[in-house]
């Protein structure tokens, strides 16, 4: 009466709990004296009627794909990131280029030459006469008349002296 455990249960027989068939040794193993433990390997393989070699082999090929598509997966990821850096690099560029040709097109302009002529060198075409108002600053003023003030506070010999001994400003 060897009936298995799926048979009994199937055919009325006494309900088993998954504790019981782990520790219960397959029909082929029941004349030896002691009985081991199987491993949750070979429990899976023998639920599911499948040879532990199998399963293993099967374990060993899917950790042997994932090792060797690991490396190409992170390669793949790294170009990707970099590729992305560059695209944002080569916007940046394309701005800088067409601003600069925008500073080439603005400095090929007459009008543009003519005012920073005018601006920057004090140029004035023939014919007009330039007017230079010059036209001292706040603190230049104010240093000026202390000057003035104090000059007038002293002494005519001392201003006579003063002139004498410091050579003029040029």
């Amino acid at each position: 009466m060897a009936e298995t455990a799926s048979a009994r249960s199937h055919a009325g027989g006494r309900n088993r709990r998954p504790s019981d068939d782990a520790k219960r040794v397959p029909q082929h193993n029941e004349s030896a004296d002691l009985h081991a433990p199987l491993s949750r390997l070979a429990m899976f393989a023998h639920r599911r009627g499948v040879s532990v070699t199998a399963v293993g082999i099967a374990l060993g090929l899917g950790i042997f794909l994932m090792l060797t598509l690991a490396v190409p997966a992170r390669t793949y990821l790294a170009q990707r990131n970099e590729f992305n850096d560059l695209r944002a690099s080569n916007a940046q560029l394309e701005r800088e280029t067409a601003e600069y040709e925008a500073k080439l097109a603005q400095q090929n302009d007459p009008a543009y030459i003519e005012a920073q002529a005018r601006e920057r060198l004090q140029m004035v075409p023939k014919g007009e006469k330039p007017i230079v108002i010059i036209d001292p600053s706040r603190k230049q003023q104010e240093a000026q008349q202390a000057a003035e003030r104090e000059r007038a506070a002293t002494p005519w010999y001392q201003n006579l002296m003063d002139a004498v001994a410091t050579p003029p400003k040029g």
